[in-house]
């Protein structure tokens, strides 16, 4: 196969992008994340002859291989993460194409993008992403979801996101991103009704804990996560719960700690570039929105790092 396509593969909108490039190429997709992002680079090799990079936060580190892709293969970078106005310039003076646009989604812009070959039913399914990644006021999100029937791409959203949190298995991912690329509806994907539901049950209980687990300190709450819910559903019910400015939930992943921060409705400050700040600090990275980002960090450097985000949200 000569169109390699590698994507967020944890959420919607990174399979949604993968959807849409299967449904265009018929390429191969792989499903990445930012902790393997660089393997998954160091795995691209000729023949492939054009790599699209989607909803994934590149950061300096993945320079060398990326260049490295560019001597036999077009790359393609269509994201919503922030990049500094240098990387950019150092990629596209590499004849690297770079989308960026952090107001929407990942899923909607890949649909901007290539929407005349993508046809009648894409808008729905890139609806689904800029509704579960929260990005239904961007630009371009916000005109799509003027055009569909809200409320029904609202609960055909949720299912996809409420299962996902249950079921982060490759087979799991595989068969969503083959029904979105099929333009099929979530809830008749087999078992993701039951797993949704099983999704909100859990998350009522984890409602139940928070007052009693979570540390609150100002504006801000954190705990650990708790079971196999993500750590940024737990950061939103942390809000939730508590009424708290910014929640914070951290869970340890071998000799590191991801954390997944989440912010309310109109959070003046930005976490995605706080995130970054913290996470070059303590000898990780960090990225991510304005009320949405994530960090990953040695984790002897996690106690710092939540003394730091109090300070931050006293």
């Amino acid at each position: 196969m000569t169109v390699h396509a590698i994507v967020h593969g944890d959420d919607v909108d990174g399979l949604t992008c993968g959807a849409f490039l299967r449904r265009l190429t018929g390429c191969d997709v792989y499903m990445a994340n930012y902790d393997n992002l660089e393997h998954a680079l160091g795995r691209v090799t000729p023949p492939v002859k054009t790599l699209y990079i989607c909803d994934l936060n590149i950061r300096e580190a993945l320079v060398p291989d990326l260049m490295r892709i560019r001597e036999f293969a077009d790359v393609n970078i269509i994201d919503h993460h922030q990049m500094s106005d240098e990387l950019m310039a150092r990629l596209r003076d590499a004849g690297i194409s770079v989308v960026l646009d952090t107001r929407d989604c990942a899923g909607v812009l890949v649909y901007d993008v290539f929407r005349e070959g993508l046809g009648q039913g894409a808008a729905r399914i890139a609806a689904y992403a800029a509704i579960s990644d929260m990005f239904e006021d961007g630009p371009l999100g916000s005109r799509i979801l003027a055009k569909i029937d809200l409320k029904f791409a609202q609960h055909e959203a949720q299912i996809l996101t409420h299962a996902l949190s249950m079921n982060q298995s490759i087979d799991f991912k595989r068969v969503i991103l083959d029904e979105l690329s099929r333009y099929g509806y979530p809830h008749r994907i087999p078992g993701a009704v039951e797993l949704a539901v099983q999704c909100l049950e859990e998350m009522t209980g984890m409602k139940e804990n928070i007052s009693a687990e979570a540390v609150s300190v100002g504006r801000l709450a954190h705990m650990a996560a708790v079971n196999e819910y993500s750590t940024g559903g737990t950061a939103n019910l942390i809000i939730d719960t508590l009424g708290v400015d910014v929640g914070v939930s951290y869970k340890e992943n071998g000799e590191y700690v991801n954390v997944s921060l989440r912010g309310e409705l109109g959070l003046p400050e930005h976490l995605g570039d706080i995130s970054r700040d913290l996470g070059e600090k303590y000898g990780g990275f960090g990225g991510g929105h304005q009320r949405a980002s994530g960090v990953k960090i040695p984790k002897e450097h996690l106690e710092a790092f939540l003394a730091d985000l109090v300070e931050i949200f006293s």
